[in-house]
């Protein structure tokens, strides 16, 4: 059911769907995806494709998208949380609590990813992470994809994923689409960020769980889903 919205109701709906630090400037596909979960109207995709571009903060983060070339080989994952990926996005502006750089977790099969802000990229910081906040809450994944870090090849790193028989693969050196799915995530959570943290550079941590809230309710353009919509 969706409810049709009058020509004086429509901005304010636009407004709400990309505006606000709950929708974090997703752009036109996933804007217009959310949209239509809840209204209609005749010319919404127009509507949505002018508003989003006179928008000045997503025009002025947001680059020329390039044009698309072969695919590289798909990587197979048959359930939730049985492949993942994982990489740091950083140094970022030091927070008021301390923080210079995230951590980002994804899920191949689902495409559902976690971002948690960190102090340091040591190993022990980052294992801690994963056991805590994600392996706890989602259960043992069969792999874990990284790039070659020293964090991650660290022996504590190794040692966690022999303890609870995680198989560790890596990216190819200098070669970072191997771990495409994060990468290209890395561009888009640090797009969502800079849409809020444009006045104070140090509070970029407090956003990350309304960033990624937006991101998770939106449809992922490979899956023609949102990740919410699996878990």
């Amino acid at each position: 059911m969706q409810a049709i919205i009058p020509l004086s109701e429509r901005k304010k709906v636009l407004q709400f769907s990309n505006d606000d630090k709950c929708s974090a400037h997703l752009g036109i596909h996933k804007t217009l995806a959310k949209i239509r979960q809840s209204y209609y109207w005749s010319g919404l995709q127009n509507d949505a494709r002018t508003y989003i571009n006179g928008c000045d903060k997503c025009t002025k983060r947001k680059s020329p998208q390039k044009s698309k070339r072969a695919p590289m080989a798909l990587v197979e994952a048959n359930g939730p949380m049985e492949r993942i990926a994982t990489d740091i996005l950083g140094e970022l502006p030091k927070t008021e609590s301390g923080n210079k750089y995230i951590l980002e977790v994804s899920d191949y099969y689902t495409k559902w990813t976690e971002s948690f802000a960190m102090p340091n990229i040591e190993a022990k910081t980052v294992a801690k992470i994963i056991v805590e906040e994600v392996i706890v809450r989602f259960g043992v994944p069969h792999w874990i994809h990284s790039d070659q870090g020293r964090q991650f090849e660290s022996l504590l790193f190794q040692e966690m994923c022999c303890i609870l028989n995680i198989k560790k693969t890596l990216t190819t050196p200098y070669h970072p689409k191997s771990d495409g799915m994060v990468e290209r995530f890395n561009k888009t959570l640090a797009t969502m960020l800079s849409s809020f943290v444009e006045q104070n550079q140090r509070d970029w941590d407090e956003y990350i769980p309304f960033v990624m809230m937006a991101y998770r309710a939106s449809e992922h353009e490979t899956t023609g889903q949102t990740p919410n919509s699996f878990m």
